[in-house]
This record gives structure tokens, C-alpha cells and sequence, in this order.
């Protein structure tokens, strides 16, 4: 086999390779992970106040605070009307009825000392940002439905399929909460344990106050300190959201049979008891058609999911653009201590797994927490592990960057062999005696030309398992750094003009890309800069085709993985990004490095 077929053979069994263990990365998503995720997108859809008074005010700043809406058109003289169907009208017919004091009291329900809503459509008049005929539109807001639930029925009803009656959610979500209380009675959380129905409260259920949550959503997440207070609470006064029922335990709606893994087991025996107490018809329950969509659209949400791989329990994601409710319960996955954690991880997902990705990844959530949480805790987390991960890997690459750097001071010498055989190309008989010549060579200055090949083999594993170290990182689906939370992608990041040019995150993933392009690109030629002058003196002694075209082959590889990394880089969570900026600067300086050490060294020589 000639060596140019045996080196596209290598390198398409190592992409092979490659390949292959990309596709065999294991998540280190639980059960109970996977439970907690499925109800962070798919939540319970009703809306629950301690009085009338509190749900009639969140519905007009709710109205306030919608991206459609003019702010400044919304007050509290402002109509809002209930659209009902038309009894014998096709669905899609409805009046509108003037919201008044009167009839108020339909829009709601009562579950113990509570008020939830029920699935209503309002309607504001000329609050639209958008103008027609010069005229603002009327703009409608859906109460007593999650997002989640109302984008799956508008894609139904799209599709033909027939959708769940208004009563089977409001039933559903009562059978829920009553659920959730049952199973806070196991709890260890002795503030949640003694709930009763009678004596449930909103701050019970949701874990702050609702004239905070109004705060909020007039505000957005600008009051870091109130948020914080939402959602971690400070003992006495406040649960925090995440110590509420509702986070707590909200997974249960999901828990699933161990041995079929039905995470769906729970939402159709439930509808099943309504019908058997009469609270529900059959004809109120989903269609086979729905439940099969409804399934779909959750579990092309979850099953991509990777960030669970966390020290101990805590709160992690990013499952909604709502920053005091992005986050869902995750399980440590440490156990007792690190050993236990690590012995693990190799029994159930992997050689690789055990060995490089979840060290990797507990360094990174050991160093994020230390480091404070907050965004630039993370980034710092991730620049230590780029340096310690380029360390290790400089020291098993070194016989290789020595060899190579040797190769280089020792093109004068190849460039000798090659005017002593000029015919080396066509003459059989020069070709092999340059090819002693050139051996003989390499060995006295103990050259080994493969060592730079047989690199690639463990450079893309160790590649891979720092990818899917950063991808399993719970702490890097939290915080933001201007913005960019390193869990998303890049490319989800600017491919989202909605609301351009002030999205946050933005302009930083721009010039993240930016930025780790340009360093990639440098450091390719970096060596080439430091290199021309040399190879001057090269040209002087002699010319070496087969030097010439291996430098032409070096130089295409060089552009291929350049531009891998580049469009990986877009693909790939922001926290790649920021390794392969760290990595490609650590790429620079040792170039730099070992370029004046040997050039100190056969200077000395010459």
C-alpha cells in the first residue's frame, strides 16, 4: 500500500473513531433528572392566588408586560373582555363580553383557601406595538394554560387533532396539587410537611409573595437581590421558589415505572381516576392522536438533555426564558464522596465516562461553586480546566513537539540529502538511499517523524470527553455572563433576532466567535511566522520536494481542523469557546516558547 493511501486509510478510520464515540456519549441524567426536566417545560398549567383581587391585578400587568403590547396604553381604565364560544358556532366563533365586577367571579375556581384561574381567553383593545390602517391591535392573553400546553393545543388544532376539554387541564392540575401535598407529608422540609389543602397558601406553592412576583414582572430580572430573595428564600420569611411545593415536587407528575421507563405512566392513570370520580367524561381526556403529540413535543425537549452532572443537589437548567423559573431540582451525582461518584460513573455510562468526563466535569462544578456562581465563577472555572487539561496533554505531546521542532532546525540538512540524490523522485536506486540517509539522520538526532500522526488518535478523545465534560455541567446551564449562559450554543445565541439589537447574550456570543476564530487562526500561523525566516536559509542550500509537499499537506490540515473548530464552535456549548480561545492563547505562548529555546539551542551549535 502506497503512503499516501496509508495515511487517508488512518485517517478515516481515526474520524471513524472519532465518530463513533461522539455518538456512544453517555448522559448522566437520571430518572429522577429526567422527571424534574420534563415538568420544568411542562408545569402545572393553572394559576393560583389567595384572592380574586390578586388574580384580577396579575391579568392587567400581566396585559403590561407583554413584548406585543404598548406599556404606556395599558391602565387600569383600560377594557378587558372575556372571548367565549358561541354555543352551535364552529370553535373558532366567539363573542366578546365586557370583563366586569359582575362576572368576574367566572374566570375563577376555588381549591381550599385558594382562587385559581380557569382556561380563559382575554382580549385588551388597540394595546398592540403593531398598527393597522392606523390603528393599534387588539392583543389576546390565555389565562389557566401554561405556554408549553398552549403552543402543543395550537399545533394540534393545526394538525386536525382533537384536544382536551378546558375542564380535563383545570381537573388535572388540581389532582396535581393535592398529589404534591400527599407527597410533601414524606418530606424532611418541616415547613412543607404540615400543608394541608384547608391551609395552602400562594407563598406555599410558588415560595415568595405576589406583590414581589409583581415587582418581578414589571421589573424583569434587574433586581438581582429580589430575585435572588424569589428564589432562594432567607429562612424565616421567605421559602425561596426553589424550597416551594411546587419545585420541590412537581417531578412527581412524570415519576415513572422503573421498568418501562413510562415517564407518561402517572398523567394517564390520573386521568383515568377523574373519570372513575366524575369529575371528568371520557370525551374530556386527550385522543391517542394528542397524547402521541403531546409526548413527542416533551420528549424532543428532554431527551437531548446532558447538564446533570452536579456535586450535590441543587437547582439547574435552562428550561424557560423566565429567569426565576428556568432552573429544575438536580441529583447529585457525587454520592458519599468523590471515589464513590467516580466508581460509578465507569459502571453505568463508560471507559471515557469514568475516566475523563466526569473528573472533568466535578472540577468544573467544584470550581464554579467555589468561585461564587455567578457567571464569571463559571467562566473562570472553565479557563482553569482549559490550562490544567493543556498541561497534562503538553506533557504527553511533548516527545512529539520536540521531534517536531527538531525536524524543523534540520531542514538544511534534508535539503543536503536531497541535492546529493537529485533523481530521488524517478531513480529507484536514490530514492532508497536518500531514504537511508534521511533515517539515519532522524536517528542521530533522535527525530521521530510518526509521533506527530500518532497524536491524533488521543488528541480527539481528549477532546471529546472535554466537550461532553462541559456539556454535563450542571453549573454551566446556570448564570450568565453578560448575557451568555455557557450551556447555549452559540449559534442558538445569534440565530434568535427577536428583540435585536438589545437580546442579551447577543453581542457577547458575536464576539466570543469572533474571538476564538482569530485565536485559532493565529495560532496557526504562528508557527509559519516564527518559521519564514528560517526556511530562508533553507532555500539558500537546496530545495526538498517531499518537504515542500508534506508542508503543503500540514497546511491544508492546518485550514481543515482550523475551520472544524470554527463551525464546532457555533454548534457546540459557549463553553467550548471559551476552552478553544484559552486553548488556542496556551497554543500560542508554546509555540513561542519552544520556538526560542531551539532556536537558543542550535544557535549555539551553529
Amino acid at each position: 500500500m502506497k503512503e499516501k493511501s496509508r495515511k487517508r486509510l488512518f485517517g478515516g478510520i481515526v474520524i471513524a473513531a472519532c465518530g463513533l464515540l461522539l455518538a456512544g456519549c453517555n448522559s448522566f441524567c437520571s430518572d429522577s433528572d429526567v422527571s424534574n426536566f420534563m415538568y420544568g417545560y411542562d408545569t402545572v398549567n393553572t394559576t393560583f392566588f389567595n384572592s380574586k383581587e390578586e388574580g384580577i391585578d396579575y391579568i392587567r400587568t400581566k396585559f403590561a408586560t407583554l413584548k406585543t403590547v404598548d406599556k404606556n396604553a395599558v391602565t387600569d381604565t383600560k377594557e378587558i373582555k372575556i372571548l367565549q364560544k358561541i354555543d352551535g358556532a364552529p370553535s373558532a366563533t366567539v363573542k366578546e363580553v365586557l370583563l366586569t365586577s359582575e362576572n368576574q367571579d367566572s374566570l375563577f375556581g376555588e381549591f381550599g383557601n385558594l382562587y385559581y384561574f380557569k382556561k380563559t381567553t382575554l382580549r385588551m383593545d388597540e394595546v398592540s406595538k403593531t398598527e393597522k390602517d392606523g390603528k393599534k391591535q387588539s392583543v389576546d392573553f390565555t389565562i389557566g394554560i401554561s405556554e408549553f400546553t398552549q403552543s402543543l393545543i395550537t399545533s394540534a388544532e393545526n394538525a386536525g387533532i382533537t384536544t382536551p376539554s378546558a375542564k380535563y387541564f383545570e381537573e388535572m392540575d388540581l389532582k396535581f396539587v393535592e398529589n404534591v401535598l400527599k407527597t410533601a407529608k414524606d418530606s424532611s422540609n418541616e415547613k412543607l410537611r404540615n400543608i394541608s389543602k384547608d391551609t395552602l397558601t400562594y407563598e406555599n406553592l410558588y415560595g415568595y409573595k405576589y406583590d414581589d412576583y409583581k415587582t418581578y414582572l414589571v421589573n424583569g430580572s434587574n433586581d438581582k437581590e429580589l430575585l435572588n430573595l424569589m428564589k432562594y428564600g432567607d429562612g424565616a420569611d421567605y421559602l425561596g421558589r426553589n424550597n416551594a411545593l411546587l419545585a420541590q415536587f412537581g417531578s412527581i407528575k412524570f415519576s415513572n415505572n422503573e421498568d418501562a421507563k413510562d415517564y407518561y405512566k402517572t398523567v394517564v392513570a390520573w386521568g383515568d381516576e377523574l373519570v372513575k370520580e366524575g369529575k371528568l367524561e371520557s370525551n374530556d381526556l386527550p385522543t391517542s392522536s394528542y397524547l402521541a403529540a403531546y409526548k413527542q413535543g416533551l420528549s424532543q425537549k428532554v431527551n437531548a438533555l446532558q447538564t446533570c452532572i452536579t456535586v450535590e443537589d441543587g437547582f439547574y437548567g435552562n428550561v424557560s426564558t423566565d429567569e426565576l423559573n428556568n432552573t429544575v431540582k438536580v441529583e447529585g451525582k457525587q454520592g458519599s464522596n468523590f471515589y464513590e461518584g467516580w466508581g460509578q460513573a465507569f459502571a453505568k455510562h463508560g471507559f471515557l465516562e469514568g475516566l475523563l468526563v466526569y473528573p472533568i466535569a466535578t472540577l468544573i462544578e467544584n470550581l464554579s461553586h467555589g468561585m461564587g456562581m455567578n457567571g464569571v465563577g463559571q467562566i473562570l472555572a472553565v479557563l482553569i480546566v482549559t490550562v490544567i487539561v493543556r498541561l497534562l496533554f503538553m506533557l504527553v505531546s511533548l516527545p512529539a513537539t520536540i521531534s517536531q521542532q527538531k525536524m524543523q532546525y534540520l531542514q538544511p540538512e534534508l535539503a543536503k540529502l536531497q541535492a546529493k540524490y537529485p533523481n530521488s523522485k524517478e531513480n529507484q536506486y536514490e530514492k532508497q538511499k536518500m531514504a537511508q540517509a534521511q533515517m539515519a539522520l532522524y536517528k542521530k538526532n533522535h527525530v521521530h517523524p510518526m509521533l506527530s500522526l500518532l497524536m491524533i488518535p488521543i488528541q480527539f478523545p481528549v477532546f471529546i470527553c472535554v466537550w461532553n465534560a462541559m456539556r454535563g455541567s450542571a453549573s454551566l446551564s446556570s448564570d450568565a455572563v453578560l448575557g451568555l449562559r455557557l450551556s447555549d450554543t452559540i449559534w442558538g445565541v445569534l440565530s434568535n433576532v427577536n428583540g435585536w439589537p438589545g437580546i442579551p447574550g447577543w453581542w457577547t456570543a458575536l464576539v466570543l466567535i469572533i474571538l476564538m476564530s482569530a485565536a485559532q487562526i493565529l495560532s496557526m500561523f504562528i508557527p509559519n511566522i516564527l518559521n519564514k525566516k528560517r526556511m530562508k536559509a533553507v532555500a539558500k542550500t537546496g530545495v526538498n520536494p517531499a518537504q515542500d509537499q508534506n508542508n503543503k499537506t500540514m497546511k491544508i490540515t492546518q485550514w481543515i481542523m482550523t475551520i472544524f473548530i470554527v463551525i464546532m464552535g457555533f454548534t457546540l456549548p459557549s463553553a467550548m469557546g471559551v476552552y478553544w480561545f484559552a486553548g488556542a492563547l496556551f497554543s500560542i505562548a508554546q509555540t513561542v516558547i519552544m520556538h526560542f529555546i531551539f532556536k537558543a539551542k542550535y544557535s549555539k551549535k551553529g
